[in-house]
């Protein structure tokens, strides 16, 4: 089954795709969300008037420079006052497999994989498993969570499709799991990683993925983790 992949876009401040991510999500079935931060005492509806025409023919550009590099894509627009709230409640809507913070990618050749907080090792291993396919991308795998065994990750990888040479598992760095990933980050091409569980620390500091989308080049692919909440009590201010 084809992976999902949500695709936040700042389509109105004019935030691009680099040309290496159409063709690295070319397996995956990609929605493109354009969205758009409405000023405060602002309706979203009124936005979506004065700015709905411009946004969907960017949208259309995305969405087909997607298709031409083989994957397949649909767009969404929203207007929002809570960016990160409703870009979350459309993850689970649409129960999207990734989301992906768009990075600076060329050319997809090294993929690194940090396992923290807990993650879902199965689901990252198979959404990895199908991103890479049969292309010649090396992963790499850093245990960063105590909780893990090297066997057990190669297991997980292994069972998914992905086994040497193509597959490096390692133990991380020392210290924070964020500044580990930063610092390994600068030498792959682009960083998959499981939605963590949170912690005190990632609520007072951000959450973790965004952290490493802003240390990292390259895009950062979050595999989401599958629960049982719901998402009542979400916002819908987002003019749809």
């Amino acid at each position: 089954m084809t992976a999902t992949v949500l695709l936040p876009l700042r389509v109105l401040e004019d935030e691009s795709v680099a040309a290496g991510l159409f063709e690295f999500l070319s397996p995956t079935h990609v929605l493109v969300l354009g969205y758009y931060e409405v000023p405060d005492q602002t309706p979203p509806e009124a936005a979506r008037d004065q700015f709905d025409d411009r946004a969907q023919a960017k949208l259309d550009d995305v969405r087909a420079a997607f298709e031409a590099a083989g994957a397949t894509a649909d767009t969404r627009m929203v207007y929002t006052g809570e960016a990160e709230q409703t870009i979350g409640r459309i993850a689970a809507e649409e129960a999207v497999d990734a989301v992906v913070h768009p990075g600076a990618a060329m050319d997809v050749d090294r993929l690194l994989v940090p396992l923290v907080g807990q993650a879902d090792v199965d689901r990252v291993a198979a959404f990895v498993a199908e991103l890479v396919g049969g292309r010649d991308i090396d992963v790499t795998v850093f245990g960063l969570d105590e909780s893990l065994t090297p066997d057990e990750i190669e297991s997980a990888l292994a069972d998914a499709g992905l086994s040497p040479p193509q597959l490096t598992t390692e133990t991380g760095p020392s210290g924070s799991p964020v500044d580990a990933i930063a610092e390994a980050a600068v030498d792959f091409d682009a960083v998959v990683m499981g939605e963590p569980k949170p912690t005190l620390s990632e609520w007072v500091f951000g959450e973790l993925e965004a952290r490493v989308a802003t240390e990292a080049l390259g895009p950062v692919f979050v595999v989401r983790a599958v629960t049982e909440e719901t998402d009542e009590g979400a916002d819908t201010d987002d003019g749809e």
